[in-house]
């Protein structure tokens, strides 16, 4: 028989399990507390070790409007002169897989597409997703799902992905599992690529190059600001601008930028002509001891919540979710649930570990997380130089080559399985 297989959570991590536990033969249910039409958002990066799962699963790139990206220019901040530039062509032929800048909305709805279609693209049963449905409680050791309503379902395997702001964390952990103010704010916006290029100032910095990152900083001040490209539905190309600056505890407005002049004018004609500007503070998660109990199991920014600094917190998700797929393939007992997320913790534990604490560090400096990332790897050899930018090719040789499937069938064998 089939495991049954529940998922709290209908966002990147939770589609992306969904869609790895239908490959593996489960019978899936997905409980979505919003109602949505689609994922909000702005842009989001796919990285090659992420891009690699999803093209596995036959992910329809062209259908989700990706933008390839084709490099990154990194400029000092004062006086936008060149610091690092990067070049991407070769991340096919390195790491199986490229790297994509994608709409939020449009990678949701393709995921969303995969783990529900019945046109036999997929192989399995597909999902079902079950919206409006809000999870109070998870009994872990015997898989029951508790719904605000009163409702209980009990699965052989729950996977617990609801997000940054997770109320169900601590059913798996027996404790409190607050996510923590970093000390730094984000300011996210959109902005038509059109408008753009017909601005003169602004034309220069874009105008004949390729699709990529360009990024002013000032590391030191743990100021910089990322901009790429992304497309909608329609086909719009839009520019995702995201800049990220120390908190400023006594006024957290909008115009209270610790940033040098010379951006604060690009700033000045970019922010002019997006129509919505959203700011948020960056969060943590403290890495957790424990990420299964009995049947259940954490998964996505409930289990890791990171920021930005190197793309990973979606793509360890999307790792997270093959992992499950290959410990699940054919098992229809749900005796064997339990012993498989033994290895899934003990495969992933340290690993997850490291990236946050990789993503917790600014760019280019040692600071205590960077000292934990060494620690927990037993020293900095083999970890990508303290020195390096993100993005840059030790960044990239660290985190784009791992391969969580290999790790999970290492783990597997060790196991006995």
């Amino acid at each position: 028989m089939p495991l049954e297989v529940g998922i709290v959570g209908a966002g990147i991590g939770g589609l992306s399990a969904a869609i790895g536990l239908r490959r593996a033969g489960a019978h899936v249910e997905v409980y979505e507390r919003s109602n949505f039409a689609d994922e909000i958002g702005a842009a989001i990066t796919i990285t090659p070790n992420g891009s690699r799962i999803l093209d596995s699963w036959g992910f329809n790139n062209d259908n989700a409007h990706v933008v390839e990206s084709a490099g990154m220019r990194m400029v000092d901040a004062d006086a936008l002169e060149p610091v690092l530039t990067e070049k991407f062509h070769s991340l096919k032929g390195e790491f199986g897989a490229k790297m994509g800048f994608y709409h939020r909305a449009e990678l949701h709805r393709v995921l969303r597409e995969m783990a529900q279609s019945n046109d036999g693209s997929q192989p399995g049963r597909p999902v079902v997703l079950k919206l409006g449905e809000a999870v109070a409680h998870v009994d872990c050791e015997n898989g029951v799902i508790c719904m605000d309503c009163g409702v209980q379902t009990t699965k052989d395997l729950v996977v617990v992905a609801d997000g940054i702001r997770s109320q169900l964390v601590k059913n798996v952990t027996g404790r409190k599992e607050p996510a923590k103010d970093l000390g730094w704010s984000a300011y996210r916006c959109l902005i038509p690529m059109d408008s753009v290029l017909e601005d003169e100032d602004l034309r220069g910095l874009f105008d004949g190059e390729a699709p990529g990152y360009w990024v002013p900083c000032n590391l030191p001040d743990a100021f910089y600001m990322v901009t790429y490209p992304c497309r909608t539905r329609r086909g719009q190309l839009l520019m995702n601008v995201a800049l990220r600056h120390t908190t400023q505890p006594q006024n957290e407005d909008k115009e209270d930028w610790n940033s040098p002049a010379t951006v604060e004018e690009a700033l000045d004609v970019l922010l002019q002509k997006a129509e919505e500007i959203k700011v948020h503070k960056l969060l943590r998660r403290d890495p957790l001891d424990k990420y299964f109990r009995g049947r259940a199991v954490i998964l996505g920014d409930a289990a890791h919540t990171i920021p930005p600094t190197h793309a990973q917190g979606a793509v360890l998700a999307i790792e997270e979710a093959a992992a499950l797929e290959t410990l699940f393939s054919g098992v229809g007992c749900k005796n064997l649930v339990q012993a498989r997320l033994e290895v899934y913790s003990d495969v992933l534990k340290t690993h997850m570990h490291i990236v946050q604490h990789l993503s917790d560090t600014i760019p280019g400096m040692y600071d205590e997380y960077r000292q934990k990332a060494e620690e927990l790897w037993g020293g900095d050899d083999g970890l990508y130089p303290r020195e390096a930018y993100n993005f840059s090719a030790p960044v990239r040789q660290f985190l784009y080559s791992y391969d969580v499937r290999a790790e999970i069938e290492q783990g597997m064998r060790k196991a006995g399985m």
